[in-house]
């Protein structure tokens, strides 16, 4: 069991300022383990370093979490599928994700949980993230890939864009783009996130992974 925690900073990096602000209102309410402010006011307060950021997939994608590259993150669920929220675990190495569901409870535990240095994800979803939804055809799908087709997979990811990938490859990003269509014909996904699922799921369990997990309640 983690020791108890105190005066962790936590960042709200959410585009509703309605639910940023609540948030930070609630966490502040305990003022001897928590102090909470949202990523709307921070620029009041250049001083305050984040050891942990609570983001939704909005401000994930528009990279708002960078300027803290020390700060653990947890992504809150706000309605995401299955394929993205496993996209988004892998590119961005969250420490976990919460639903929008969990309680108060919950919510001062996840965060004490990945200050830690540890994984908080919910049993049903950590069970889909380690053994997901096989259906028999990845692996042989992968098998099907070209050698040009399979370095182009892993660029993507590993999270580079298209002309990243065209530059590290020599080819040009017109050409990445008919690649990857092909790519996904053969895998049969629709986008990128779709994808690095796809791989992600095809590849050992825990592969790569570093921290111990703890189940959530």
């Amino acid at each position: 069991m983690i020791g108890r925690l105190k005066n962790m900073k936590v960042l709200i990096a959410m585009r509703n300022l309605l639910i940023s602000e609540a948030l930070c209102m609630t966490l502040n309410c305990d003022v001897n383990e928590f102090q909470a402010q949202s990523y709307q006011h921070h620029a009041q307060d250049k001083s305050f370093a984040p050891d942990v950021i609570l983001i939704d997939h909005e401000c994930l994608q528009h990279n708002n979490h960078l300027s803290w590259p020390d700060a653990k993150v947890l992504l809150i669920d706000t309605g995401l599928v299955e394929e993205e929220i496993n996209y988004f675990m892998h590119i961005h190495k969250l420490y976990g994700v919460l639903s929008l569901n969990a309680d108060l409870q919950q919510l001062k535990k996840a965060i004490a949980v990945i200050h830690g240095g540890q994984i908080w994800i919910d049993n049903e979803r950590l069970k889909v993230i380690l053994h997901g939804v096989n259906n028999g055809k990845s692996g042989t799908t992968v098998e099907k890939l070209s050698h040009k087709e399979s370095q182009i997979v892993e660029l993507v990811v590993e999270g580079f864009k298209n002309r990243e990938i065209a530059s590290r490859l020599f080819l040009s990003e017109q050409t990445i783009k008919s690649h990857l269509g092909r790519i996904f014909r053969k895998m049969q996904v629709k986008n990128r996130s779709q994808l690095v699922s796809m791989i992600f799921k095809s590849r050992p369990p825990l592969e790569d992974r570093q921290h111990r997990f703890l189940f959530s309640e």
